[in-house]
């Protein structure tokens, strides 16, 4: 009885640990020039709607919030996962994303892998992407994964730039780490306020709600999330 009840804590223990996210991420904004990918992979290819989800090759070993990865998924309502299971993942411009502009033409969702073994980078592009209630305003936007484990999301060209209430109050924007289930304690770390210089906060049993920014930011803006480990 005894042997099993050890079994019983250890195969709990050992899944929490495996469950177990690590936001301690330091949070910094600047600005930078905008280049669109060279040599990207196109993955809605033939002007195509996009599908929900396209997994791809990050191309090396990513540390992230505690665990290793090589592989993730798109998610296209604004999501990247990282693990089958939802809880490593990043979030950027939630409700943003394929649209047709006059022409018939989608959005673009792509992604390139760039530099040398200890300094690759995965970059995924999102262009010319919109929202429901946007019109034909859109948003362009990459989303770098360094191999020394930085995240960093670049604001590119468009003309999508209101604030939160200006067209339709339930669109909100969402950036920053996050564990969808929001079931650990430690549950994300997202930015928020003025897009200009935002301010990050953890999301955990304390601060359970989820914090967005006050606007789309302009072309040229970049926030790097760095790990502090």
């Amino acid at each position: 009885m005894h042997r099993l009840l050890f079994i019983i804590a250890f195969t709990l223990a050992s899944y929490g640990i495996t469950r177990a996210q690590d936001f301690s991420y330091t949070v910094s904004a600047d600005s930078v020039a905008w280049n669109e990918l060279n040599a990207q992979t196109i993955l809605n290819s033939g002007n195509s709607a996009w599908n929900f989800a396209y997994r791809i090759p990050i191309g090396f070993s990513f540390s992230y919030c505690g665990r290793t990865f090589d592989s993730l998924t798109i998610e296209t309502n604004g999501y990247i996962l990282f693990d089958e299971d939802r809880n490593y993942a990043l979030t950027a411009f939630s409700g943003v994303g394929d649209c047709m502009d006059t022409t018939g033409t989608h959005a673009v969702l792509g992604y390139e892998l760039t530099g040398t073994a200890g300094n690759r980078i995965l970059k995924i592009q999102y262009k010319n992407c919109g929202a429901m209630q946007s019109g034909y305003r859109t948003l362009s936007w990459q989303v770098w994964i360094r191999e020394n484990g930085n995240l960093e999301v670049h604001i590119g060209p468009g003309t999508l730039r209101y604030a939160n209430t200006e067209v339709d109050s339930t669109q909100q924007y969402r950036v920053g780490l996050l564990n969808m289930n929001m079931d650990t304690e430690e549950r994300g770390l997202l930015i928020n306020g003025d897009p200009a210089a935002p301010q990050s906060r953890a999301i955990n049993n304390t601060y359970p709600e989820a914090t967005y920014l006050d606007a789309i930011p302009a072309m040229g803006y970049r926030y790097t999330f760095t790990p502090s480990n």
